[in-house]
């Protein structure tokens, strides 16, 4: 059961990691993209056969507000995960050029938003199941951060949550998630420490984001429960 586990989190970590380098395509070499985003499909289909309770799950039980939202967010996830793939196939010029589809205008089309939804939503996955990465860090360090610390990091995260919602608005990606301009505008400047840091800070955003909501509709499931 220990070993299932850390492959589930070396595979996580994998995805998250694959997904930020794979935002930065206009940095590396096409052909690059390309693989590097089958590894990334080859990954989801695994979290996925990892997590097989999940699905099963779906029918059963009662649905709370916590529950709906976060069976929504991973939906939604699937789905846009779903175009992403799709679109690959089909603005594809090596990988799977053998298959002469021809529709890559159209791919072009969905292909930048599908990658964006799925972006944000890794960030509101992550914030949803943070807590069982903050219970499974306090299991095994078996101690609780320090007052000072605590302020520390969360000094952090507001800092990070910050720059994250400026760079989400500066590079207008907001829009590229109801496709209201119809070219991505990149800065082939940046350099790759700067644009991973961004990136980061931008899913930090949605992830602290879902967090904290998901947080308040416990504590409000709670107190529902004691009144």
């Amino acid at each position: 059961m220990k070993a299932k586990r850390a492959i589930k989190i070396g595979v996580d970590l994998a995805m998250t990691a694959l997904f930020l380098c794979q935002m930065g395509y206009h940095m590396m070499d096409n052909r690059a993209h390309e693989w590097l985003g089958i590894a990334l499909c080859l990954l989801f289909i695994l979290h996925h056969a990892l997590n097989g309770e999940w699905h099963r799950a779906l029918f059963r039980g009662k649905y709370s507000a916590q529950r709906i939202l976060l069976t929504a967010v991973d939906i939604l996830l699937v789905l846009s995960m779903a175009a992403v793939i799709v679109s690959s196939v089909m603005v594809s010029r090596h990988a799977f050029s053998f298959l002469g589809l021809h529709l890559r205008g159209l791919g072009r089309q969905l292909h930048r938003p599908a990658t964006m939804w799925a972006f944000v939503l890794v960030g509101l996955h992550l914030g949803l199941h943070w807590s069982m990465v903050l219970n499974a860090v306090r299991k095994k360090t078996k101690r609780k951060a320090g007052k000072a610390a605590a302020a520390a990091l969360y000094v952090l995260l507001v800092l990070a949550v910050g720059f994250g919602a400026y760079q989400f608005v500066h590079r207008g990606l907001w829009m590229e998630l109801f496709r209201l301009r119809e070219f991505a505008f990149l800065d082939y400047g940046e350099t790759l420490p700067y644009f991973l840091l961004s990136y980061m800070a931008i899913l930090a955003l949605w992830t602290a984001g879902s967090y904290y909501l998901s947080k308040l509709l416990k504590n409000r499931k709670k107190s529902v429960k004691s009144a």
